[in-house]
């Protein structure tokens, strides 16, 4: 697989340890990692001094050692091979659990499945702040027990939506509820690691499922038999979302209990819009149609593949797997303007 976009930086990893394969990904993505860790510690120094976040960061450095010594020896082994504290590796994954930064309708993720016609995907467009797209890297692990994964991450992130060679995918977006709050817990980019490299959809699932929180999130799961289930998850607990005719759309609401939301713009529903595009092109779905619906502008510039606005969120990236023919398409930016590219796991 060769770089086909000058954007997208891919991180190779096939070392035989998780503390080797972080350092493999500090060294190659070193330059991505230090721009990351300076846009948030712009985006830190509005609530806290940098040295509170580092303090806060080892908070979770401790939470996620108890989760997982493996994942926390690949941060370890990112900030060795960066060269940077591993402080400063965990607070650009656990930016939102330390900050909760001002919110944001941010990312669409859907799922169509329709076996018989070997018709699966699972898709994403990740609206983020237009400065975020100089550190995001595609990774890409090849272990030697042959197992092998390959996402998009902001760089010294773990993942963000990816796929493996077991079948199972993930695309994760935001969601906000009132009973979000301050505090420590395992951080939504090690959970969504965990899920990366899990070996079936059922261990994925049960990864999900009563997890301590402190903040929010969706999480979309897939899988190559032709599984889908959305986490809507919220402190306290979480609610589980079945395909409705093969079809999930996502827009950052909470859609079994809506009460949970905190705030949304009733104006824009992008999950729904979403569902409605899919269910309209259901006998001609295929890449290039979801391809399509994936630059769809109503309700623009909250739109599905959103334009910057007054506070310069707009779509960074693009992802669509095909997990009937394991082919991954990415697409930097906007999806309206750029090309996709075509991966391989």
């Amino acid at each position: 697989m060769r770089e086909g976009f000058d954007m997208f930086k891919i991180v190779y990893m096939d070392a035989a340890t998780p503390f080797e394969r972080g350092v493999q990904y500090g060294q190659q993505a070193k330059p991505e990692i230090e721009t990351a860790i300076r846009y948030y510690q712009e985006k830190f120094a509005k609530k806290f001094t940098w040295d509170q976040v580092l303090t806060f960061a080892e908070k979770f450095n401790q939470a996620t050692e108890a989760f997982s010594p493996e994942i926390m020896d690949e941060l370890k082994g990112i900030a060795a091979g960066a060269g940077r504290d591993v402080r400063e590796i965990m607070a650009v994954n656990a930016r939102y659990e330390i900050s909760q930064f001002d919110w944001q309708h941010e990312c669409t993720t859907g799922v169509f499945m329709d076996p018989e016609r070997k018709k699966k995907f699972i898709f994403k467009n990740c609206d983020l702040g237009r400065s975020v797209s100089h550190h995001l890297v595609i990774l890409h692990i090849v272990r030697p027990d042959g197992f092998r994964a390959l996402g998009v991450a902001e760089a010294g992130q773990l993942i963000r939506d990816g796929y493996n060679s077991k079948g199972v995918a993930l695309v994760n977006s935001a969601l906000r509820s009132h009973m979000d709050h301050a505090g420590v817990a395992v951080p939504g980019t090690v959970i969504r690691k965990s899920v990366w490299e899990a070996s079936s959809f059922e261990e994925a699932c049960a990864i999900q499922r009563n997890r301590f929180r402190t903040v929010s999130t969706n999480m979309l799961l897939a899988s190559r038999e032709g599984k889908a289930l959305d986490f809507e998850c919220y402190p306290g607990g979480e609610d589980e979302v079945l395909p409705t005719q093969g079809i999930i759309g996502t827009g950052n609401r909470f859609t079994v209990d809506p009460t949970r939301n905190r705030a949304f713009d009733p104006a824009i529903d992008r999950g729904r819009q979403l569902k409605e595009l899919l269910a309209e092109k259901r006998d001609e779905l295929d890449t290039d149609t979801i391809m399509e619906i994936l630059k769809n502008h109503e309700g623009y510039p909250e739109s599905i593949c959103r334009h910057a606005d007054d506070v310069g969120h707009s779509t960074v990236y693009s992802i669509i797997i095909d997990l009937s023919t394991n082919q991954i398409y990415i697409c930097f930016g906007n999806p309206c303007c750029n090309p996709y590219q075509e991966y391989q796991l």
